[in-house]
């Protein structure tokens, strides 16, 4: 399994790639597919939805570099970037549809070079969730074992009182 300085370096290589992301966001114009070009009004909802996603995510990946082996955050990190690359995509669709070329390739590599880091952050999930669950296996044998010693010892002898009269 990766250091956790291993793993805040990718995190640090997602974030990175993902704010490359907000200036050509902002190159783009759906209003202007929509007024000019009749795109659909769909595009520029998800314009919106992916520059909040890009947000969202830097904020996760920043709680994330802190507590690396934190599964939830993990979690919560990885598919926020699932969702973001979806959206990504359909951008980049209609980016080659309504706006210029040189936006959309710029687009297509970062989506790609993105790409790579995210499944670098998937294995790197995929592996501390199997370290985890290997620990708590563990654990769950250790506590059995010592339930069964505990429950074989012999009870405790008690003090019986002596009734006065």
């Amino acid at each position: 399994m990766a250091a956790p300085w291993d793993a805040q370096k990718l995190l640090a290589d997602v974030n990175s790639g993902n704010q490359e992301m907000m200036p050509v966001l902002g190159e783009m114009n759906p209003q202007a597919w929509m007024d000019q070009k009749g795109a659909p009004s769909t595009y520029l909802s998800q314009w919106n939805t992916a520059k909040q996603q890009l947000a969202d995510s830097a904020a996760t990946i920043q709680r994330l570099a802190t507590q690396s082996d934190n599964i939830y955050l993990c979690l919560d990190a990885y598919f926020r970037m699932e969702a973001l690359e979806t959206t990504e995509r359909s951008l980049l669709e209609g980016e080659r549809a309504y706006g210029t070329r040189r936006t959309a390739d710029k687009l297509e590599q970062l989506i790609a070079r993105n790409y790579t880091a995210r499944e670098q952050f998937r294995q790197y999930l995929l592996e501390l969730t199997a370290n985890k669950e290997q620990m708590f296996q563990i654990a769950d044998r250790e506590a059995q074992r010592c339930r069964g010693m505990i429950s074989k010892e012999a009870p405790a002898p008690t003090k019986k009182k002596t009734e006065s009269k």
